[in-house]
């Protein structure tokens, strides 16, 4: 049932129990967060293993993940990938996927940097599956610098209660 395309795409994440059927010839996976099916794309294919690794690697509550909620703007909507929140309901990170087989480029930057105007995250992060790239929030410059990992839920907690300090 599963798509050839994607055993011939292995991710630089961890693999997991995902759950797929097929109906009229559409393949679709069972949503880690929301627990609905999905159509698989190669796209929803990396947006679900990074789902899984945040959740069951990193330690992220699954309650505070929020995957392709609409943002509605005077200017249209936006529809980020993945939004991780605080218990407040504010952003931390906001996560940009795309299929395996696509570069991140500077207009995926953008994208997420279009996200983050409307969200003000403290970290974005950009992957294709099979690389990943992280920025921080930097206080008090109010700038991003490139961090070489992800942070756990853990991690992020005592990053932004040290800014709350500042």
């Amino acid at each position: 049932m599963e798509d050839k395309l994607f055993n011939k795409l292995p991710l630089n994440l961890p693999s997991f129990n995902y759950t797929l059927k097929q109906v009229l010839g559409k393949v679709y996976i069972l949503d880690v967060v929301y627990k609905k099916y999905l159509v698989l794309s190669p796209e929803e294919w990396v947006r679900q293993h990074m789902l899984n690794y945040l959740i069951y690697h990193l330690a992220y509550p699954k309650g505070l993940c929020c995957s392709e909620r609409k943002i509605e703007r005077t200017t249209g909507y936006y529809r980020p990938d993945i939004v991780l929140r605080n218990p407040k309901g504010q952003a931390n990170m906001i996560v940009e996927c795309k299929a395996p087989y696509l570069k991140i480029t500077y207009k995926t930057l953008g994208q997420i940097l279009q996200y983050h105007r409307y969200l003000t995250a403290e970290f974005l992060v950009l992957t294709n599956g099979m690389v990943h790239f992280c920025w921080q929030l930097t206080q008090p410059s109010n700038q991003f610098k490139a961090i070489k990992y992800i942070p756990s839920y853990e991690e992020l907690k005592k990053i932004m209660d040290s800014n709350q300090e500042l």
